[in-house]
């Protein structure tokens, strides 16, 4: 029989838990290779290629084109030897089966998933003692589920991704449902709940519509109703549990970029001429907010409960406007580039991004996020914090203006910058404190190499 190699839904992101699969590039009976394009995945971060994972033939996929399927799910299986024998057949019935019944991950999940799980354990544990990432607490809230039944494979018992998962998949989560069910309408509610499709959760409330005249009309002014795409939804519900888990501040300082200016003028033509693109200010945003954070890494944190998650390194998240939305491609290990080094691998991601050639682990592991809205003009922003970070930096447009220096009035280019942060962790004053060294830095740039 040949050696069946499986297809992974990848991990697509922070605080990603699904994908949607946009199209097969191969079919069941083709030879692969391994690290040859294979699918196209689509979230709300990114969409991207997916690369065969190993060399051999395709022959089977478990999902359609169109699916919406949870990470770590199996979607497809090659044969590593190339044998094909009866395979393929067997596995284009499989995969019509598939088509005809998977809406959201009712594929095969992994067998990893489920091997921590004991499906007919039901014993609670109770809440104070649970340990969870913010993930598997909404995937758990937005299921009805309690966690305190779930076990976990974690370091001190904390419940993983893995752990949710596969006590899903064991049909535990209805068992524990039934058992509670009717005790109260409250509990039939959630019994209810439990088994509704994530989609149908936490929608924004619906609004009251007329029909005038044949046309769709909200206080009698017509409209045309669009649905949104799935990056626009994801974007929304990430945005939306954003706001609720975090107690949002926004400081803001006005920055003379004066000094900036200068350096990037003196160097911008050798540097285009060398680098083969253009030396924005971005880069210096980017450089001197890693700087910064070196001496205030509370700003670089994640929250778990009440632990407090000190990040090693500094990857910096960078959003990106697309046609459609935004994406954040992250800059990884930060705090070992120099000025020339962020703005090579900025060029890069931004150039990967609108092009649609990230990679999965390019949009993964970002600690602190920058948002840069002043490229439209904007004077100020109060940007949301991309959850599990707490914090993200806010750039402003740079605008030339009088100012006072030396009581002397004069022309300078002026920016004001922003930094939003969960106030369950950073204070008023570590926020402030980030700012004002953020702040001393681009007002006295060193001129290193470029």
């Amino acid at each position: 029989m040949a050696n069946q190699i499986e297809i992974l839904m990848p991990l697509m992101g922070e605080g990603i838990n699904e994908a949607t699969l946009v199209k097969w590039l191969k079919k069941p009976g083709d030879k692969v290779s391994k690290a040859e394009p294979l699918l196209e995945v689509s979230t709300d971060k990114v969409d991207t290629e997916i690369p065969a994972p190993a060399d051999g033939i395709l022959v089977a996929t478990l999902a359609k084109e169109g699916d919406v399927v949870l990470i770590n799910t199996i979607i497809g299986h090659i044969s590593s030897d190339g044998s094909i024998s009866a395979s393929v057949s067997t596995a284009t019935t499989s995969a019509s089966v598939a088509s005809k019944t998977t809406s959201r991950a009712q594929v095969k999940p992994a067998p990893a998933q489920a091997s921590s799980i004991r499906p007919a354990t039901l014993a609670l544990v109770p809440s104070s003692s649970v340990r969870s990432s913010p993930l598997v607490r909404k995937i758990a809230r937005d299921l009805n589920i309690n966690l305190g039944y779930v076990p976990g494979s974690g370091l001190h018992g904390r419940i993983t991704k893995i752990d949710l998962d596969g006590y899903i998949a064991s049909g535990a989560h209805h068992r524990q449902a039934a058992a509670h069910a009717g005790n109260s309408v409250a509990s039939g509610l959630a019994h209810a709940n439990a088994f509704a499709p994530p989609e149908a959760l936490g929608k924004s409330p619906r609004v009251q519509t007329q029909i005038i005249d044949g046309v769709e009309s909200l206080e009698k002014n017509p409209v045309r109703r669009e649905k949104m795409t799935k990056m626009r939804r994801l974007i929304a519900e990430h945005m939306v549990e954003s706001v609720r888990v975090s107690p949002h501040v926004t400081t803001v300082f006005e920055i003379d970029l004066n000094r900036v200016f200068e350096i990037r003028e003196k160097h911008r033509a050798a540097f285009e001429a060398r680098e083969g693109f253009k030396l924005t200010y971005t880069p210096f945003f980017i450089h001197a907010a890693v700087e910064a954070i070196k001496q205030h890494p509370i700003v670089n944190v994640s929250l778990d409960g009440d632990d407090i998650l000190w990040k090693e390194d500094i990857n910096v998240g960078c959003a990106v406007a697309l046609g459609n939305g935004l994406i954040v491609p992250v800059i990884k290990k930060a705090q070992d580039l120099n000025l020339t080094g962020i703005a090579r691998r900025l060029n890069d991601l931004a150039s990967r991004a609108r092009n649609k050639k990230l990679l999965p682990e390019d949009v993964q592991g970002g600690s602190f996020s920058i948002t840069n809205p002043g490229g439209f003009g904007s004077l100020t922003s109060n940007p949301i914090i991309n959850q599990p970070q707490v914090a993200i930096l806010g750039i402003g447009a740079v605008v030339k203006r009088p100012v006072v220096i030396d009581d002397a009035i004069t022309i300078r280019p002026m920016m004001l910058i922003s930094l939003t942060f969960d106030h369950r962790v950073v204070d008023g004053e570590g926020g402030a404190t980030y700012l004002a060294t953020l702040k001393k830095i681009l007002e006295n740039y060193s001129e290193l190499p470029l």
